[in-house]
Protein backbone atom coordinates (compact mmCIF):
# COMPACT_ATOMS: atom_id res chain seq x y z
CA UNK A 1 0.00 0.00 0.00
CA UNK A 2 1.43 3.37 -1.06
CA UNK A 3 0.58 6.97 -0.44
CA UNK A 4 -0.76 8.82 -3.45
CA UNK A 5 2.38 10.94 -3.82
CA UNK A 6 4.69 7.89 -3.79
CA UNK A 7 2.70 5.49 -5.98
CA UNK A 8 4.06 4.99 -9.50
CA UNK A 9 3.27 3.36 -12.83
CA UNK A 10 5.84 2.82 -15.59
CA UNK A 11 5.36 4.69 -18.84
CA UNK A 12 5.26 1.46 -20.88
CA UNK A 13 1.95 0.42 -19.32
CA UNK A 14 -0.76 -0.05 -21.96
CA UNK A 15 -3.05 2.30 -20.05
CA UNK A 16 -0.58 5.08 -20.85
CA UNK A 17 0.65 4.18 -24.32
CA UNK A 18 -2.70 2.93 -25.71
CA UNK A 19 -5.37 3.94 -23.20
CA UNK A 20 -6.13 0.26 -22.57
CA UNK A 21 -7.68 -0.66 -19.24
CA UNK A 22 -10.88 -1.00 -17.24
CA UNK A 23 -12.08 0.22 -13.88
CA UNK A 24 -14.98 0.22 -11.49
CA UNK A 25 -16.11 2.75 -8.93
CA UNK A 26 -18.11 2.42 -5.75
CA UNK A 27 -18.85 4.67 -2.81
CA UNK A 28 -18.77 4.27 0.93
CA UNK A 29 -21.39 5.79 3.20
CA UNK A 30 -20.45 6.06 6.87
CA UNK A 31 -17.64 3.53 6.31
CA UNK A 32 -19.93 1.04 4.55
CA UNK A 33 -19.19 0.12 0.90
CA UNK A 34 -22.41 0.42 -1.08
CA UNK A 35 -23.24 -2.39 -3.53
CA UNK A 36 -19.67 -3.75 -3.39
CA UNK A 37 -20.57 -7.19 -4.73
CA UNK A 38 -22.39 -5.67 -7.70
CA UNK A 39 -19.31 -3.61 -8.50
CA UNK A 40 -17.02 -6.63 -8.25
CA UNK A 41 -19.33 -8.56 -10.59
CA UNK A 42 -19.07 -5.78 -13.16
CA UNK A 43 -15.33 -5.34 -12.65
CA UNK A 44 -14.60 -9.00 -13.39
CA UNK A 45 -17.03 -8.92 -16.34
CA UNK A 46 -15.25 -5.90 -17.84
CA UNK A 47 -11.85 -7.56 -17.33
CA UNK A 48 -13.05 -10.72 -19.08
CA UNK A 49 -14.49 -8.76 -22.01
CA UNK A 50 -11.17 -6.93 -22.47
CA UNK A 51 -9.01 -10.09 -22.10
CA UNK A 52 -7.41 -8.79 -18.91
CA UNK A 53 -6.46 -11.26 -16.20
CA UNK A 54 -7.17 -9.92 -12.72
CA UNK A 55 -4.05 -10.69 -10.63
CA UNK A 56 -6.01 -11.14 -7.39
CA UNK A 57 -9.05 -13.13 -6.35
CA UNK A 58 -12.36 -11.52 -5.52
CA UNK A 59 -11.75 -12.16 -1.82
CA UNK A 60 -8.27 -10.63 -1.99
CA UNK A 61 -9.68 -7.48 -3.58
CA UNK A 62 -12.31 -7.29 -0.83
CA UNK A 63 -9.54 -7.52 1.76
CA UNK A 64 -7.45 -4.88 0.00
CA UNK A 65 -10.41 -2.49 -0.05
CA UNK A 66 -11.01 -3.17 3.64
CA UNK A 67 -7.36 -2.46 4.49
CA UNK A 68 -7.42 0.72 2.40
CA UNK A 69 -10.49 1.94 4.25
CA UNK A 70 -8.92 1.20 7.62
CA UNK A 71 -5.73 3.04 6.66
CA UNK A 72 -7.44 6.13 5.22
CA UNK A 73 -10.41 6.49 7.60
CA UNK A 74 -12.56 8.40 5.06
CA UNK A 75 -16.17 7.56 6.03
CA UNK A 76 -17.81 8.96 2.88
CA UNK A 77 -15.64 8.22 -0.10
CA UNK A 78 -15.24 6.96 -3.62
CA UNK A 79 -13.18 3.82 -4.25
CA UNK A 80 -11.78 3.17 -7.71
CA UNK A 81 -10.56 -0.27 -8.78
CA UNK A 82 -8.40 0.17 -11.88
CA UNK A 83 -6.93 -2.62 -14.02
CA UNK A 84 -4.42 -1.56 -16.66
CA UNK A 85 -3.16 -3.38 -19.75
CA UNK A 86 0.19 -3.92 -18.02
CA UNK A 87 3.81 -3.31 -18.99
CA UNK A 88 4.01 -4.19 -22.68
CA UNK A 89 7.39 -4.85 -24.40
CA UNK A 90 6.03 -3.83 -27.80
CA UNK A 91 3.47 -1.24 -26.67
CA UNK A 92 0.63 -3.40 -27.95
CA UNK A 93 0.59 -6.84 -26.32
CA UNK A 94 -1.16 -7.51 -23.01
CA UNK A 95 1.26 -9.11 -20.58
CA UNK A 96 0.46 -8.82 -16.86
CA UNK A 97 -2.18 -6.24 -15.90
CA UNK A 98 -1.56 -3.89 -12.98
CA UNK A 99 -4.24 -3.44 -10.32
CA UNK A 100 -4.57 -0.06 -8.60
CA UNK A 101 -7.13 0.66 -5.86
CA UNK A 102 -7.58 4.23 -4.65
CA UNK A 103 -9.86 5.99 -2.19
CA UNK A 104 -10.77 9.67 -2.04
CA UNK A 105 -13.30 11.86 -0.27
CA UNK A 106 -16.68 11.96 -2.02
CA UNK A 107 -19.09 14.78 -1.37
CA UNK A 108 -22.73 14.16 -2.26
CA UNK A 109 -24.23 16.92 -4.43
CA UNK A 110 -27.69 17.12 -2.89
CA UNK A 111 -28.39 20.49 -4.53
CA UNK A 112 -27.90 19.01 -8.00
CA UNK A 113 -30.11 16.02 -7.14
CA UNK A 114 -32.90 18.47 -6.30
CA UNK A 115 -32.28 21.08 -8.97
CA UNK A 116 -31.54 18.77 -11.89
CA UNK A 117 -29.34 19.05 -14.97
CA UNK A 118 -29.67 20.05 -18.61
CA UNK A 119 -28.40 17.75 -21.38
CA UNK A 120 -27.81 18.00 -25.11
CA UNK A 121 -27.78 15.11 -27.56
CA UNK A 122 -24.42 14.08 -28.99
CA UNK A 123 -23.95 11.62 -31.90
CA UNK A 124 -21.80 8.79 -30.54
CA UNK A 125 -21.97 5.24 -29.21
CA UNK A 126 -19.26 3.83 -26.98
CA UNK A 127 -17.19 0.94 -28.31
CA UNK A 128 -17.61 -2.07 -25.99
CA UNK A 129 -20.73 -0.52 -24.50
CA UNK A 130 -21.05 -3.10 -21.72
CA UNK A 131 -17.46 -2.55 -20.52
CA UNK A 132 -16.43 0.10 -18.00
CA UNK A 133 -13.38 1.17 -19.96
CA UNK A 134 -10.92 3.93 -19.02
CA UNK A 135 -11.49 5.44 -22.50
CA UNK A 136 -13.37 8.69 -21.89
CA UNK A 137 -11.93 10.61 -24.84
CA UNK A 138 -15.29 11.35 -26.44
CA UNK A 139 -16.97 12.08 -23.13
CA UNK A 140 -14.37 14.72 -22.29
CA UNK A 141 -14.66 16.29 -25.74
CA UNK A 142 -18.45 16.17 -25.60
CA UNK A 143 -18.53 17.93 -22.23
CA UNK A 144 -16.96 20.97 -23.87
CA UNK A 145 -19.76 20.98 -26.46
CA UNK A 146 -22.35 20.70 -23.69
CA UNK A 147 -20.90 23.66 -21.81
CA UNK A 148 -20.84 25.74 -24.99
CA UNK A 149 -24.57 25.00 -25.38
CA UNK A 150 -25.32 26.01 -21.80
CA UNK A 151 -25.89 22.41 -20.67
CA UNK A 152 -24.32 20.27 -17.97
CA UNK A 153 -23.54 17.18 -20.05
CA UNK A 154 -24.52 15.16 -23.11
CA UNK A 155 -26.56 12.07 -23.85
CA UNK A 156 -25.28 9.83 -26.64
CA UNK A 157 -27.52 9.13 -29.65
CA UNK A 158 -27.01 7.09 -32.79
CA UNK A 159 -29.38 5.91 -35.55
CA UNK A 160 -32.39 7.47 -33.78
CA UNK A 161 -31.58 5.58 -30.57
CA UNK A 162 -30.51 6.90 -27.18
CA UNK A 163 -27.91 4.94 -25.22
CA UNK A 164 -26.46 6.67 -22.15
CA UNK A 165 -24.57 9.65 -20.83
CA UNK A 166 -20.76 9.55 -20.58
CA UNK A 167 -20.93 8.96 -16.80
CA UNK A 168 -24.53 7.96 -16.15
CA UNK A 169 -27.47 5.88 -17.31
CA UNK A 170 -30.63 7.64 -18.44
CA UNK A 171 -34.33 7.00 -17.75
CA UNK A 172 -37.57 8.48 -19.09
CA UNK A 173 -41.16 8.42 -17.87
CA UNK A 174 -43.72 8.28 -20.67
CA UNK A 175 -47.20 9.85 -20.72
CA UNK A 176 -48.69 6.67 -19.23
CA UNK A 177 -46.31 6.64 -16.28
CA UNK A 178 -44.13 3.80 -17.60
CA UNK A 179 -40.43 3.96 -16.74
CA UNK A 180 -38.22 3.54 -19.82
CA UNK A 181 -34.47 2.97 -20.08
CA UNK A 182 -32.10 1.81 -22.85
CA UNK A 183 -31.22 -1.86 -22.53
CA UNK A 184 -28.83 -3.06 -25.25
CA UNK A 185 -25.09 -2.36 -25.48
CA UNK A 186 -25.04 0.12 -22.58
CA UNK A 187 -23.13 -0.02 -19.33
CA UNK A 188 -24.91 -2.06 -16.67
CA UNK A 189 -25.02 0.71 -14.10
CA UNK A 190 -25.19 -0.45 -10.49
CA UNK A 191 -27.58 2.31 -9.46
CA UNK A 192 -29.57 1.57 -12.64
CA UNK A 193 -29.87 -2.09 -11.59
CA UNK A 194 -31.32 -1.20 -8.20
CA UNK A 195 -33.65 1.44 -9.64
CA UNK A 196 -35.11 -1.16 -12.01
CA UNK A 197 -35.72 -3.49 -9.05
CA UNK A 198 -37.29 -0.75 -6.92
CA UNK A 199 -39.43 0.61 -9.77
CA UNK A 200 -41.09 -2.75 -10.52
CA UNK A 201 -43.06 -2.34 -7.28
CA UNK A 202 -44.09 1.21 -8.18
CA UNK A 203 -44.82 1.47 -11.90
CA UNK A 204 -44.62 -0.36 -15.24
CA UNK A 205 -41.00 -0.71 -16.42
CA UNK A 206 -39.61 -1.22 -19.93
CA UNK A 207 -35.90 -1.78 -20.59
CA UNK A 208 -35.68 -1.64 -24.40
CA UNK A 209 -34.54 0.48 -27.34
CA UNK A 210 -35.35 4.11 -26.56
CA UNK A 211 -35.88 6.37 -29.57
CA UNK A 212 -35.64 10.10 -30.01
CA UNK A 213 -39.44 10.07 -30.25
CA UNK A 214 -39.62 8.46 -26.80
CA UNK A 215 -37.37 11.23 -25.52
CA UNK A 216 -39.50 13.93 -27.12
CA UNK A 217 -42.77 12.50 -25.77
CA UNK A 218 -41.57 11.79 -22.22
CA UNK A 219 -42.94 13.77 -19.28
CA UNK A 220 -39.99 13.12 -16.94
CA UNK A 221 -36.33 12.20 -17.30
CA UNK A 222 -33.48 11.48 -14.93
CA UNK A 223 -29.95 10.09 -14.86
CA UNK A 224 -28.42 7.63 -12.41
CA UNK A 225 -24.90 6.82 -11.23
CA UNK A 226 -22.89 6.09 -8.10
CA UNK A 227 -22.09 9.77 -7.63
CA UNK A 228 -25.30 11.29 -9.01
CA UNK A 229 -27.75 8.84 -7.38
CA UNK A 230 -30.99 9.92 -9.13
CA UNK A 231 -30.59 13.37 -10.65
CA UNK A 232 -33.53 14.88 -12.58
CA UNK A 233 -33.07 16.00 -16.17
CA UNK A 234 -34.86 19.29 -16.68
CA UNK A 235 -34.21 19.58 -20.43
CA UNK A 236 -32.59 17.84 -23.39
CA UNK A 237 -31.89 20.11 -26.35
CA UNK A 238 -35.12 22.12 -26.71
CA UNK A 239 -37.30 19.61 -24.85
CA UNK A 240 -38.26 20.77 -21.36
CA UNK A 241 -39.34 18.36 -18.65
CA UNK A 242 -40.03 20.99 -16.01
CA UNK A 243 -38.02 22.22 -13.02
CA UNK A 244 -36.62 19.68 -10.59
CA UNK A 245 -37.90 16.15 -10.18
CA UNK A 246 -41.27 14.99 -11.47
CA UNK A 247 -43.63 12.89 -9.28
CA UNK A 248 -42.25 9.45 -10.22
CA UNK A 249 -38.66 10.66 -10.12
CA UNK A 250 -39.24 12.00 -6.59
CA UNK A 251 -40.78 8.72 -5.49
CA UNK A 252 -37.79 6.76 -6.83
CA UNK A 253 -35.40 9.22 -5.19
CA UNK A 254 -37.07 8.57 -1.85
CA UNK A 255 -36.80 4.80 -2.33
CA UNK A 256 -33.14 4.97 -3.30
CA UNK A 257 -32.46 7.26 -0.34
CA UNK A 258 -33.93 4.63 1.95
CA UNK A 259 -31.88 1.87 0.35
CA UNK A 260 -28.49 3.61 0.29
CA UNK A 261 -28.38 6.29 2.94
CA UNK A 262 -30.63 4.81 5.63
CA UNK A 263 -30.40 1.04 5.25
CA UNK A 264 -27.01 0.52 3.61
CA UNK A 265 -25.50 -2.94 3.87
CA UNK A 266 -22.50 -3.83 6.01
CA UNK A 267 -19.07 -4.75 4.66
CA UNK A 268 -18.94 -8.44 3.67
CA UNK A 269 -17.18 -10.51 6.35
CA UNK A 270 -13.52 -11.31 5.80
CA UNK A 271 -13.05 -15.08 5.63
Amino acid sequence: MHRENTASLRIDDLSIVRGYGIFDFLKTVDNHPVFLEDNLDRFFHSADQMDLTVPFSRQEIREQIHMLMQANTIPNSGIKILLTGGYSPDGYTIIAPNLIITQSHLERNVASEKRGVRLVTFPYHRAFGTVKSIDYVMGIKALKKAKEAGADDVVYTQDDLISECPRANIFFVDKNGTLLTPNDDVLAGITRKHILTIAKNICPVEARDITLTDMQNAKEAFITSTTKNITPVTAIDNINYGPGAGPLTRKLQESLEELIFKNYGIFPPID
